[in-house]
């Protein structure tokens, strides 16, 4: 499910010309026609009218209301040529409750004249931006820079980046050296190389950017980090990505017919692009790229708390999957201090993620109640312990509590203080909501805070929470709260996720 209810959606109309002519793409330097252009125009605000009257979320069964998340423009050729997208993006970017837009862009107009365009329409400049693709064939160096420069100087945040071409490793490099440094360039690999990119190739690509090596990985699909996310094309045809099957339903059919929520498959072998890996809710994409990653924009992390269960391990799975794995090793050889933020305790979190142990330096166990820090990655022998004590006095009334709802009590101490106890059922007994919410209300939360998760209903102090814990943390590891960013999938991890930074700015 939704943490957020907020959700990215794809647009791609029914554009197929371009300005440029680049001899790999079938829309190069191809004119639309009057009557195509217009079709085109009149879909697309079809489509912004149908984000600012909600429409998606009436297929949850809601009041109608504008769409809330981020919408992308991703079309076949380029769109930012034509004044309607300016239009309808400035649409979307204003009163509406969206907290970006944006495009892919070859970069081929006016700045100037195009931001202001967009504002006529009332959009807010903070929240527009670009994805900008640097085609060596078409543009130098110099012009592609001076494009970049002017749209961060105009106050529009963007990404530019290019195909990883061999060839052009030259010119790539060329291109990194004249770009302002705070504008990331990102390399998607060569589809049609034919052939595996060589080491020495791989080394010079990653010099320029960082994650290239995701864009190598195999990303195997998962729904479950695809749920918040929709690719809606000209028609209202619905995927999930760019490259998934279509779903059933269609944006503008009826509330009833709209059931692409709830379907839970995809169909595809591996995300094999960046729109599909980098549309996910991939812990490590939060981490890098914020809430939406799929604009691309990267922002500086000095440190990561990272959910374990749900967020790291998916659920229904044993381990952390292989690409989150290559996402948590090479955010530690970038420097950034991983940290878990989990409701397990230590011992356990340890069995779970033996795999990539060694990359994290500390982590908030037990829901808060317990704060280690070790500077050496996985030696906890020389970390620094903090405890929450729960007073021992809730121990006979948890315990009474558990007699009468038939449940199991887990008391969890160290060095002499108890820090968490648990009641817990079998599987199939999960802990109701209304029982949760009368054991709060039998004993307050002045003293002790109680949440639950699944079978396990968990007591520790009043003060023992995840953000508290990253509060701690980031004192002890010297990192300010504001550069660190955090991931999770539940209601514990909300508090924490936005204190983090977790919605991108």
């Amino acid at each position: 499910m939704m943490l957020t209810k907020k959700i990215t959606v794809l647009y791609r109309g029914s554009l197929k010309s371009c300005n440029y002519h680049c001899g790999y793409c079938p829309f190069s330097k191809r004119k639309g026609s009057l009557r195509e252009l217009d079709r085109d125009k009149d879909q697309w605000f079809r489509f912004v009218e149908s984000v600012l009257k909600g429409n998606a979320l009436e297929a949850e069964g809601e009041d109608s209301r504008p769409l809330t998340g981020a919408v992308m423009v991703v079309p076949y050729g380029e769109a930012l040529i034509h004044s309607w997208y300016w239009q309808g993006l400035g649409r979307l970017g204003a009163g509406s409750a969206l907290d970006f837009v944006g495009a892919q862009t070859n970069l081929s107009f006016s700045v100037e004249q195009s931001a202001e365009e967009y504002k006529r329409a009332g959009g807010l400049t903070g929240k527009l931006r670009l994805w900008a693709t640097f085609h060596p064939d078409m543009v130098s160096v110099d012009e592609f820079v001076r494009q970049c420069r002017r749209v961060r100087d105009s106050g529009i945040s963007m990404c530019a980046g290019t195909v990883g071409v061999p060839e052009n490793l030259k010119i790539i490099r060329c291109l990194r050296q004249r770009l302002p440094s705070d504008i990331y360039l990102w390399i998607n690999k060569m589809d049609g190389l034919g052939r595996p990119y060589t080491k020495e190739e791989i080394r010079e690509f990653e010099a320029i950017d960082p994650f290239f090596i995701r864009e190598l990985a195999a990303a195997e699909p998962d729904i479950r980090q695809c749920r918040d996310r929709l690719f809606v094309e000209a028609a209202g045809t619905v995927r999930r990505c760019n490259i998934s099957p279509v779903l059933r339903g269609n944006w503008y059919g009826r509330p009833e017919d709209q059931d692409y929520w709830t379907q839970s498959w995809c169909g595809r072998k591996r995300c094999s692009c960046y729109l599909a890996y980098g549309g996910r809710q991939d812990p490590v994409s939060q981490v890098f790229f914020g809430s939406y990653p799929v604009f691309r924009i990267p922002r500086t992390v000095k440190g990561a708390f990272l959910d374990i269960e749900g967020t790291l391990i998916p659920e229904g799975e044993k381990e952390i999957p292989r690409f989150t794995r290559t996402g948590l090793e090479l955010a530690a050889s970038m420097g950034v201090k991983l940290f878990f933020a989990t409701t397990l305790p230590v011992r356990e979190a340890r069995r779970r993620c033996q795999k990539v142990w060694s990359l994290f330096v500390g982590g908030v166990f037990a829901g808060g109640a317990h704060v280690a820090y070790w500077e050496k990655g996985g030696q906890e022998k020389e970390s620094r312990e903090i405890f929450s004590p729960l007073d021992r006095q809730w121990i006979p009334v948890l315990r009474e509590e558990a007699r009468r709802r038939k449940a199991r009590v887990l008391v969890y101490e160290s060095q002499g203080i108890v820090y968490k106890v648990t009641l817990t059922r079998p599987v199939r007994r999960p802990w109701k909501e209304e029982e949760f919410q009368e054991l709060r209300q039998s004993h307050g939360e002045d003293q002790v805070r109680f949440w639950r998760e699944g079978n396990c209903l968990q007591a520790a102090a009043f003060k023992a929470t995840k953000a508290n814990g990253v509060r701690t943390l980031c004192c002890l590891a010297n990192i300010p709260v504001e550069e660190t960013a955090a991931a999770g999938d539940s209601k514990e991890d909300q508090e924490m996720m936005k204190m983090c930074g977790y919605w991108q700015k």
